[in-house]
């Protein structure tokens, strides 16, 4: 995670305004560092790093609004919107993975059985039991088929990468609509910061 920008120039003995502006203008910069970044659906890391630039927007605006004359629902609105399609792009990204990992794990947990069932077999195979031996492992291996959760979690996992698709082209649309709104210079005058 990216951490926050020093802001320069705050005088605990100046009012709040002044000081609010430095802060917020500092956060504004940092949510804006990420554009050209986040054109990329695969720059997960910097898409985690804009949702956590644009809650500490969020938290800054919800802190310091009362410090300023203009009304800054509707940028606070917007900033929430973005912050929650990054966090649910996020949740996506980090999911995904935990996922294919379980599978992986699943796989290694059915091989390490597999091996146990056919190391007994062949233990106590005697010639007459070979067919009762076979017949046990193939019933076992049917019933370790038929409770396998593999089928629902590849689903699971190509549903969250479609998600994540349709997620992040709600996100592109919404940054370009912000853009071509001039979200950042409107903010900027109602914090009096041009």
């Amino acid at each position: 995670m990216a951490k926050p920008r020093p802001v320069t120039g705050i005088d605990p003995s100046r009012r709040m305004r002044p000081n609010a502006r430095r802060i917020l203008a500092t956060r504004i910069d940092e949510v804006y560092q990420y554009d050209g970044l986040v054109a990329d659906p695969a720059n997960i890391t910097q898409l985690h790093d804009m949702r956590i630039a644009f809650k500490r927007l969020r938290y800054l605006l919800e802190i310091f609004g009362t410090a300023f004359s203009g009304d800054l629902d509707p940028f606070l609105e917007q900033v929430k919107i973005m912050q929650d399609l990054l966090g649910d792009i996020h949740d996506c990204d980090v999911q995904v993975p935990m996922l294919e990992a379980h599978l992986s794990w699943l796989e290694g947990q059915e091989a390490v059985s597999v091996e146990r069932m056919l190391s007994n077999a062949r233990r106590g195979r005697q010639p007459a039991d070979e067919t009762i031996a076979l017949e046990r492992f193939r019933s076992r291996l049917d019933a370790a088929r038929r409770a396998d959760e593999r089928p629902g979690i590849h689903t699971l996992i190509a549903m969250r990468r479609a998600q994540r698709i349709v997620l992040y082209n709600q996100f592109t649309t919404e940054w370009r609509r912000l853009k071509h709104e001039r979200f950042r210079q409107r903010l900027e005058t109602t914090l009096g910061l041009h």
